[in-house]
């Protein structure tokens, strides 16, 4: 049997539609839709994004009941398209900014727009910055999506549904998983490696996006 094409070690068993040539099983789990412009078509994306739901969820779940957090848990059942949205802008910077971008900056990211929504929810108007390009292209990414998506529920005259306060709960959420990601599998990249996984590419980019090995 051939070896992978990327790692050049371990045995070629699947046949990767972005490789157009087979590769190894942990290949296609570590560069899946964080390296790779997977199509929706790919049997292992689908098995992989019904295999993450399945482990991840019961021990989020504990985690955050230990954190003493389950109010977040009950949020993300409420707020699940918002928090969706919120993913999806910060694995775009990752995608098309910085590609090796970290978990660590992403909750440095995080964590700003969380102050700014703090100081907004008492009434005042501050955005909290980094000297660092890659944390201020997290917190900037994340800022513009809410502003995105209130003007959308203003237009709609839905604005009702989702309030300030709302919005920071929900970067409370995603501050939570990324803690939960350090402690259940600290690898660098671990968080926006699941978050990812949930977030199509355009179907453009799934046919002309070919990573070289």
């Amino acid at each position: 049997m051939a070896k992978c094409p990327i790692c050049r070690t371990r045995k070629a068993k699947r046949e990767c539609p972005v490789k157009q040539q087979e590769i190894c099983a942990i290949c296609c789990a570590e560069k899946r839709m964080i390296e790779f412009a997977c199509p929706e078509s790919c049997l292992y994306l689908r098995d992989a994004r019904q295999a993450a739901g399945t482990r991840r969820t019961p021990k989020l779940l504990q985690y955050l009941v230990a954190q003493d957090k389950l109010r977040l848990f009950e949020a993300f059942d409420r707020f699940r398209a918002v928090i969706a949205m919120l993913e999806r802008a910060i694995v775009k910077v990752q995608r098309y900014q910085f590609r090796d971008l970290t978990d660590e900056e992403v909750l440095a990211g995080v964590e700003n727009a969380i102050k700014t929504y703090e100081t907004l929810d008492r009434g005042i108007i501050y955005e909290h910055t980094s000297e660092s390009p890659r944390i201020q292209a997290v917190t900037r990414a994340i800022l513009d999506e809410i502003e995105r998506m209130k003007k959308t529920l203003q237009e709609q005259q839905r604005s009702d549904l989702v309030k300030t306060r709302d919005f920071l709960t929900c970067l409370e959420f995603v501050k939570e998983t990324l803690q939960f990601e350090r402690t259940a599998a600290p690898d660098a990249q671990s968080w926006l490696r699941h978050a990812a996984l949930y977030q199509p590419y355009p179907e453009e980019e799934t046919r002309s996006l070919i990573v070289s090995g």
